[in-house]
């Protein structure tokens, strides 16, 4: 071979090799390895043979990459997706995945799994038991047009007791229908949520621990979810079956008229200065849910029938006013939320009116609540600062002001320095009831026409003094355990200026949830006055 005919063939070599190490280059950069381009395809049902007679087998024969596809019928079991899979149905409306109502129906632990065309039903009641559960440090997975139904929750991405995250879920084009809850958000990022059309749920976002996710052309009952993610200066009027806000500002929900079940209807999550304004909402599990956000105001609505009226979760200084809630569990639910004002509303044949849990200085003033199956105000668990003024408190079941500290006998996390003053207390099976609620001031009140008019229990250094305590059908007052306690100055609707009250040593029974008296002791007011307060 002659020295040209030699060069020739090294450059067209060069040449070639230079075009293959390119090509490699390029695929590298542009198409990222995904498990699910490769692998084999199982059958279940049907008659093929060698078919699976359920999905849980086929599962795990299967290796990362491999399809299994479920033939119509119904598959009574549980499903555990712990590989990268496609689960694929034959067709949604036939290929039924049939819970045992004892867990999650399909539990999605792996990265790169896909479910397809199928009806799921049945999850457990308890928790968050899920027709589609995906939990743990995963990515890329995809729930696209399948019916999810008559679950306790549709789909659920996280879990409230992990904090891993799911990244890049892709949840599309399914019909979530009946479930108390349609699609829960608990640690999820960039997952897109689009086109899927929700029938008596809705989505809920938990906690705020949500991050850059997409949530586009859904519906919920036929209407619109609205969801915006830092915006400001919008003004929502038409009508929406549901609207939630992510870090917004400035927003006003008004004239919004909507009487279909869904679980929550207005999600605020870090949102300030809002307005949610005369607007009538019934049959939900919350009408206004509120996480993280500060300074708004709940203004002028009508709740009714519903689970909680408006429940503030880490939400400070808004303002509630002037609201009708009727027919309720809770008409407000305050949990970890501070210096809220609630005020000149009417909250009626609830379960509690205001339930307030760690929550301090708060302002609730001039509201009526009459009707309550359990309480009208109720604290729970070192609640402090918090002020009760002029409020109307009517027939109420048990309590008509209920502050409880903590599992008894425990300083630390007792709810203290409290103010009852003003309110108007009638008819209900106990007035005020105080246990373990130190330092508490109750002034000028009407407690009247009660079974026990106050009650004190293992509460320290508080004070009972200008009240009208009178013709309540059992006991004005009853004292157990608090000896620093001290009645002053009340009237008694008696010409003696020393009222006797009945008091003692007390055991609590744990089982029994009462307590029991030990050993008698007589306490006073020996300042009793002869004419009552003006009140």
């Amino acid at each position: 071979m002659d020295k040209k005919n030699l060069i020739v063939i090294t450059i067209i070599i060069l040449i070639l090799g230079l075009s293959v190490n390119f090509s490699y280059a390029t695929g590298i950069v542009d198409k990222p390895s995904n498990p699910q381009n490769i692998g084999i395809t199982f059958y279940v049902g049907g008659s093929g043979p060698g078919n699976f007679s359920n999905i849980q087998d086929a599962i795990d024969n299967a290796s990362n990459g491999d399809t299994v596809f479920v033939y119509s019928g119904t598959y009574n079991e549980n499903p555990y997706v712990n590989k990268s899979i496609n689960l694929i149905g034959e067709n949604k409306d036939s290929a039924i995945i049939k819970g045992f109502k004892i867990d999650d129906v399909i539990k999605i632990v792996n990265s790169w799994v896909s479910v397809k065309n199928f009806y799921i039903n049945n999850s457990g009641p308890y928790g968050t038991h899920s027709g589609i559960k995906i939990k743990g440090e995963i990515n890329n997975v995809t729930i696209q047009n399948n019916i999810i139904t008559d679950n306790l929750i549709g789909i659920c991405i996280g879990d409230e007791y992990s904090s891993y995250i799911v990244k890049h879920a892709r949840i599309e084009r399914n019909v979530i229908n009946n479930n108390t809850f349609g699609l829960m958000l608990y640690v999820s990022y960039y997952t897109r949520i689009s086109n899927n059309t929700f029938i008596g749920n809705g989505i809920v976002i938990p906690e705020a621990y949500t991050r850059f996710n997409t949530i586009i052309n859904n519906t919920v009952n036929g209407l619109p979810l609205i969801y915006l993610t830092e915006q400001s200066n919008i003004v929502i009027e038409e009508s929406a079956g549901q609207i939630i806000l992510k870090t917004c500002e400035n927003i006003t929900i008004t004239s919004q008229e909507y009487k279909k079940h869904c679980d929550i209807f207005i999600e605020l999550i870090g949102c300030r200065n809002c307005k949610i304004i005369k607007n009538k909402i019934s049959w939900k599990y919350y009408c206004v849910y509120s996480i993280n956000s500060d300074k708004n105001i709940i203004k002028d609505n009508f709740f009714e029938n519903v689970t909680c009226g408006i429940y503030l979760l880490n939400s400070d200084e808004n303002n509630i006013s002037l609201n009708k809630v009727n027919n309720c569990k809770y008409s407000v639910l305050s949990r970890r939320s501070n210096r809220n004002t609630v005020s000149h509303n009417s909250f009626s044949n609830c379960y509690d009116g205001l339930y307030l849990l760690y929550s301090n200085y708060n302002k609730i003033s001039y509201n009526s609540i009459d009707d309550c199956s359990e309480n009208g105000i109720e604290l729970f668990f070192s609640c402090n600062f918090n002020q009760f003024l002029n409020n109307t408190i009517n027939n109420s079941r048990y309590k008509g002001i209920h502050i409880l500290g903590s599992t008894h006998i425990t300083w630390d996390t007792a709810s203290n320095k409290n103010i009852i003053s003003g309110n108007i207390i009638e008819n209900n099976s106990i007035g005020i009831y105080l246990e373990e609620a130190s330092l508490t001031k109750v002034t000028m009140n009407n407690i009247v026409r009660n079974c026990v008019g106050i009650d004190v229990a293992s509460s320290r250094l508080s004070k009972i003094f200008k009240n009208n305590i009178y013709d309540n059908e059992i006991e004005d007052a009853i004292i157990k355990n608090s000896f620093t306690t001290r009645f002053r100055r009340n009237f008694w609707n008696e010409k003696l200026r020393v009222h006797i009250i009945k008091g003692g040593i007390y055991r609590y029974d744990f089982w029994g949830e009462d307590y029991v008296l030990i050993f008698p002791l007589i306490r006073f007011d020996l300042q009793a006055v002869k004419e009552p307060y003006d009140i």
